[in-house]
């Protein structure tokens, strides 16, 4: 379960990093800068993806991978250096430990390119205000009384420390039933919230597509990646420089931690 949390927000996080690092300016860009992509959960072994910039309205269509790399990740007490994993990919037999702080580097076109994140705690007290989602309107047909909107379900958790928060609700029945007809769009199995420093989060009925069961994962997040959330969400078209934690190079390098309930979401 715990390879799924971190599978769900890597694909959520892989289309931020590509929004910011792939639609710079043709004119300023430079196509040969690293782009690493890599977020740490004690869940999973670390993986780092190192790909080629893609620059704006350039000819290229696909991202390149940068192999031959010597990476090394360092800790308190570890230094490791990774295993190739795939083209691109490379893999530390490792998994991070909760509140300690790791350091990626390696070297490309003579130049260091590291990035440095702390893993955060997993949630704390994560609870919801039931595990039932009712989507039917309610009310006696015929009575004349207006229908009663759905109630909302009430998500909360502990945030002493005012950091950031993402939840994720996906359907996970095998051939779930669409609540709406779909002959034309198949909708989405997975939404999602912003990332806040919030406690609680209500999550509308109307917001859930399928009927049965789901899985809601409470991520606890870096404030680097609100940030690439924030701009990247701001404009796809932005051709700044985009946010980045990486020294020398662009994308993130991240530690998350996650939490998960489950829901039932059915009609009256």
């Amino acid at each position: 379960m715990t390879k799924i949390k971190y599978y769900i927000l890597s694909l959520i996080v892989i289309s931020l990093v590509m929004i910011s690092c792939q639609k710079l300016d043709l004119a300023t860009a430079d196509a040969d800068v690293p782009v690493v992509e890599a977020y740490l959960n004690p869940a999973a072994e670390i993986l780092i993806h190192v790909t080629h910039q893609l620059v704006y309205e350039s000819s290229d269509t696909v991202v390149n991978p940068i192999e031959g790399l010597i990476i090394t990740i360092q800790s308190e007490d570890t230094l490791l250096v990774c295993l190739v994993d795939s083209a691109g990919y490379y893999r530390a037999p490792l998994k991070p430990v909760e509140g300690k702080t790791y350091t990626m580097s390696f070297v490309y076109n003579d130049k260091v390119v590291s990035a440095t994140t702390t893993i955060l705690a997993k949630p704390s007290n994560f609870a919801t205000s039931s595990t039932t989602v009712t989507i039917g309107m309610g009310g006696e047909p015929g009575s004349g009384e207006p229908p009663t909107p759905p109630t909302p379900i009430t998500l909360t958790w502990d945030n002493y420390d005012m950091s950031y928060y993402m939840v994720v609700t996906e359907s996970i029945d095998s051939s779930p039933e669409p609540i709406f007809d779909t002959a034309e769009v198949v909708p989405e199995r997975i939404f999602r919230s912003t990332p806040e420093r919030i406690a609680t989060q209500e999550l509308n009925p109307r917001s859930f597509f399928y009927y049965g069961s789901h899985r809601i994962i409470l991520f606890h997040l870096n404030a680097d990646y609100a940030q690439l959330y924030d701009e990247s969400s701001t404009s796809s078209l932005n051709l700044a420089k985009p946010p980045t934690n990486v020294v020398n190079g662009l994308g993130i390098f991240t530690g998350i931690h996650a939490d998960t309930l489950y829901v039932t979401v059915k009609d009256d």
